[in-house]
């Protein structure tokens, strides 16, 4: 008998060995296919069963968000996983102390350094797992077989997805949008809170600004829109002076004669300055702390810097109560002309004070996102009828792919696009509010929307 194909293979492909070959990039790879041992062996010798490698990070911050494990007592725990070469890259990375990691459950690594001991910060499990693989590296790296979309949206399809694509596009359609039900409900439930409490013209402040911040930055900007309401910004006809305000209470505002600027931001970065001298002690006790903006790892359109611009904008006495208008009639069309009109000679180029320049002038707030802002903000908090804001609805772009929708539709659907004849706004909320209430609330071996789908 010839020589058989595998062993022809190992002999004459696979002579790598671990150590020129491993990389961090390679260990997270092993992590998201899951082809590790099963349950793992912490370096204290306790057994951990992972149920759900967490959703693979590729921003700033750990590697895995939302992992799921079990330990010896069978308690389940969530949280973060970080992946090292070595264990101690962790303090070599400086991770200890840094408010990004508070949330890691795991530390796995390649190998642990000699006088390694099991002591970090540590309620945090660590694993070495140069002899926990569920075959040799190098067959595994061969072995690799997720496709380029699930590796950019760091998802794996889950059990359900066969599920709900096994159903027709009227009756999934129609699940979604029911989802979708559910996730305005529960906002415009909010939303009248918030009116109860502050009134309608705040409640659309800190709505909008939530969502302008993303998920990135959403705390922050909430925080901002209450420390500085609305109405104190109507007050005041100057865009200059209420940037200043902004920026400096913000605390994304430096002090040009200590930070180091590009020449192009100087002049402008003076004059707010200049305003905010004379205004900084009324607004002191406001000042959101430092470290709160997370300013990393964002795409320079959607820089935290240029959004509040928008608000600089939108704060104008005439634009805001044109939107006011708009919020309170349901009008989409006039709603998304507002928000695409918004436009700064400055930041419609700029994504920070440093000097970064885009590669072409874009709108302080684009199209995808203002049409994310009319379920976030118009939708909630307008005066139509259910019925009525339905009908409007059925017409309203269903918006882009971006971000969590790409995590969604792989996870549920296995694709990282809602098929077409699913694509209404409607529907794409529901694809979210599904992966929000199962897939980021439990790991997918315990999840019920199986039996779910096939009992309805």
């Amino acid at each position: 008998m010839g020589l058989g194909y595998r062993r022809w293979v190992s002999a004459n492909l696979l002579r790598e060995e671990p150590g020129p070959v491993l990389s961090e990039s390679i260990l997270q790879r092993i992590w998201f296919e899951q082809l590790v041992r099963n349950p793992l062996a912490a370096v204290t010798g306790e057994a951990i069963r992972l149920h759900h490698p967490g959703i693979w990070n590729h921003r700033p911050g750990p590697d895995f968000l939302r992992a799921s494990f079990s330990g010896a007592d069978g308690r389940i725990f969530t949280g973060d996983v970080e992946i090292h070469r070595h264990s101690s890259d962790w303090h070599a990375h400086r991770h200890s102390g840094n408010a990004a990691y508070g949330n890691v459950v795991l530390h796995a690594f390649w190998q642990a350094n000699p006088m390694f001991s099991p002591e970090p910060p540590w309620e945090v499990r660590q694993v070495a797992l140069e002899h926990q693989l569920s075959a040799p590296l190098t067959e595994l790296i061969s072995l690799f077989r997720s496709s380029p979309a699930e590796i950019q949206t760091g998802e794996k399809p889950g059990r359900c997805h066969p599920v709900l694509l096994a159903l027709s596009p009227d009756k999934l359609g129609e699940f979604l949008e029911e989802a979708g039900w559910h996730r305005l409900r529960q906002r415009r439930a909010l939303a009248r809170a918030r009116v109860v409490s502050f009134g309608l013209e705040q409640a659309v402040w800190v709505g909008l600004a939530e969502g302008l911040g993303f998920s990135e930055n959403r705390e922050p900007f909430a925080a901002l829109a209450r420390a500085v309401p609305v109405r104190n910004l109507l007050e005041i006809p100057d865009p200059i002076e209420r940037a200043a305000i902004l920026y400096g209470t913000a605390g994304l505002l430096p002090d040009p004669t200590r930070t180091k600027v590009s020449d192009g931001a100087l002049p402008l970065l003076r004059r707010l300055w200049r305003l905010w001298w004379t205004k900084r002690e009324d607004w002191r006790p406001y000042i959101l702390p430092a470290g709160i903006w997370r300013l990393g790892g964002t795409r320079p359109n959607n820089s935290p810097f240029r959004r509040l611009a928008a608000l600089v904008k939108i704060s104008y006495q005439y634009d805001w109560q044109r939107l006011m208008e708009t919020v309170r009639n349901g009008d989409a069309d006039c709603f998304l002309r507002i928000f695409g009109s918004l436009s700064d000679e400055f930041w419609d180029r700029h994504a920070g004070w440093d000097g970064r320049i885009l590669s072409s002038s874009s709108k302080l707030v684009g199209t995808d996102r203002a049409v994310a802002l009319l379920f976030q903000v118009l939708a909630p908090l307008t005066e139509l009828t259910e019925g009525e804001l339905g009908a409007r609805m059925e017409n309203w772009p269903a918006g882009g792919d971006a971000g969590l929708l790409r995590s969604a539709s792989v996870r549920l659907l296995g694709v990282p696009f809602p098929p077409p004849d699913v694509r209404t706004h409607l529907a794409r909320e529901g694809l979210l509010q599904i992966y929000k209430d199962f897939c980021r609330a439990k790991p997918c071996s315990g999840c019920s929307m199986v039996e779910f789908l096939e009992n309805r």
